[in-house]
C-alpha cells in the first residue's frame, strides 16, 4: 500500500519533515475545534485562510470523504535557543509551510491531482492580509483546525504525541490530502 507513496516520504525526509501515512477516514473532523478559532484567537477573521472566511466545518465533511489517505507531517524545530517563542512562531511556521508545500507539488507531479495541504497554523504570507481578494492564490492553504480537524486526536491515532509548551522544542504540523 505504501509503495506509491514512497517517493513522497524520501522528499518529505529530504526538506526535513516527517511524514506519517494516514487513512482520510480516521482524521477526526469536531466541531468545538473550529470553536477555538471563533472564540480564543486573536487573528480570527484577519486572514483569508481563517474562519470565517474558509470553508465551513461541514463542507470540509464533505471535501474529506472524497479523499481515501493522507500524510501527517511533523515539522520538529529546536527553540532551545529562542528566547520568545510568540515573536518567532511566525516565521517558524512559514519555514514549516513552505516545506510542506513542496511537498503538495511533488504529490501533483507523481500523479496525486487532487493533492491539497492543510497547513500548520494561519497563513502568514502578508503582513496585513488583504480580505477583499488573496495576493498570493497560489500559496492560500488553511489550517487543519480551521475546518475541525482535531490534530491531537489524529496524531494519536498514528501512534504519536503532540506536546504543546514545550519550549525547547517547536512542531508544526501539516496534512497533506491525497488521491
Amino acid at each position: 500500500m505504501l509503495g506509491k507513496f514512497e517517493d513522497l516520504f524520501k522528499k518529505a525526509s529530504e526538506v526535513g519533515l516527517k511524514a506519517y501515512f494516514v487513512d482520510a477516514d480516521d482524521i477526526p473532523i469536531e466541531n468545538r475545534i473550529a470553536l477555538k478559532c471563533a472564540y480564543g484567537c486573536r487573528g480570527y477573521g484577519k486572514r483569508l485562510s481563517c474562519p470565517p472566511n474558509v470553508i465551513s466545518v461541514e463542507e470540509f465533511r464533505k471535501i474529506i470523504g472524497e479523499y481515501n489517505s493522507a500524510l501527517l507531517l511533523v515539522d520538529e524545530c529546536d527553540t532551545s535557543l529562542v528566547s520568545d517563542i510568540l515573536e518567532a512562531w511566525g516565521e517558524i511556521r512559514k519555514d514549516s509551510f513552505h516545506k510542506m508545500l513542496e511537498l503538495e507539488h511533488e504529490a501533483f507531479r507523481e500523479g496525486f491531482t487532487f493533492a491539497h495541504l492543510l497547513r500548520p497554523g494561519s497563513c502568514n504570507e502578508c503582513d496585513v492580509c488583504n480580505l477583499k481578494e488573496c495576493i498570493k492564490p497560489e500559496l492560500r492553504r488553511f489550517a487543519p483546525e480551521a475546518v475541525g480537524v482535531n490534530l491531537q486526536k489524529a496524531m494519536e491515532k498514528a501512534g504519536l504525541i503532540l506536546e504543546f509548551c514545550k519550549p525547547e522544542k517547536t512542531v508544526c504540523v501539516g496534512i497533506l490530502l491525497l488521491e
